[in-house]
């Protein structure tokens, strides 16, 4: 049939569908209550402490646990908080991170790295830790923390008073208190009361020493003190004796009269001639007042 003798359909007939424009494809954007979100749980996290990443990623995850945040998410919030020498040591793993448990990955390789060994722990714990500018609670943190259980309390109580200040550790062996926590209180206040030049000699102490040997040292030198006041105690009172006895003497010697002539003596006189002498009128033998004077009296 030819097509030009084909009818037209009429207008009823036609139905014409109009040409909608493309509708391009729509990202639907981030809410903006979840981008400040995110932004504020970030900044709450602090720069990566190399010298102790374990307490690091405790306080990171306290942080991001409450948030449900997603591994991605804490994991690239992690790598924000690390400078550039710790992200050398991780290159590998910030360059070509794996599919999942990316955080925990990263958490993994960054405690291998900066997490002493308990060797060290222990080392550090004996022989390099120091009071410093700490108060003694402090200083027991930082060792229970260094120790993390591998130690008995009664070791590390023998430790820890070892750095402290001797007269610290004087108050502590006299007092009943027995529990770290207490003690540690009590050397506080003891450490307030004290004045700096009685504190200062402890800045560098020597761990090595056991609080024994200086309980025995204070004990020695207190022994000492004592037997020096008794001999300066004993010294004054034999010079008391001494001064007393010559006072005694003296006064004694003071008091005494000429030992008395017998008659016998060459030089014996009658009463008359041993008071009046050459004015005496009276003579009673013996006497000797003649043959001890030049001259001979004349006497009644």
């Amino acid at each position: 049939m030819n097509p030009q003798n084909l009818p037209s359909p009429s207008p009823t007939q036609l139905k014409i569908t109009p040409m909608s424009p493309a509708q391009p494809a729509t990202i639907k954007p981030e809410e903006p209550e979840a981008i400040i979100s995110t932004l504020t749980v970030a900044s709450k996290i602090p720069d990566f402490w190399q010298e102790n990443p374990r307490l690091w990623f405790i306080q990171v995850e306290a942080i991001l646990t409450p948030q449900k945040t997603s591994d991605t998410n804490k994991y690239y919030m992690v790598v924000a908080k690390l400078n550039k020498e710790v992200i050398q040591q991780v290159a590998d793993i910030v360059a070509n991170p794996p599919e999942t448990n990316k955080f925990q990955t990263l958490k993994d390789r960054l405690l291998q790295i900066y997490e002493e060994s308990e060797t060290r722990q222990i080392q550090k714990l004996i022989s390099e830790i120091d009071l410093g500018d700490q108060k003694p609670s402090q200083l027991l943190r930082r060792m229970k923390d260094l120790a993390r259980g591998r130690i008995e309390d009664d070791t590390l109580k023998i430790l820890w008073q070892g750095h402290l200040p001797t007269s610290v550790r004087a108050v502590l062996t006299v007092t009943s208190a027995k529990d770290l926590q207490e003690l540690a209180v009590i050397a506080d206040k003891v450490m307030e009361n004290n004045q700096p030049t009685q504190i200062s000699e402890v800045a560098r102490s020597k761990p090595e020493a056991s609080v024994a040997s200086d309980i025995a040292a204070i004990v020695s030198e207190i022994a000492k003190i004592n037997l020096k006041i008794q001999d300066m105690d004993r010294g004054r009172w034999r010079n008391r004796s001494r001064s007393g006895y010559r006072k005694f003497s003296r006064s004694r010697s003071g008091s005494r009269t000429k030992p008395r002539m017998t008659p016998d003596n060459p030089k014996w006189l009658c009463k008359y001639h041993l008071r009046y002498r050459n004015r005496a009128r009276k003579c009673e033998a013996p006497c000797n007042w003649k043959t001890n004077t030049p001259s001979t009296s004349s006497e009644n």
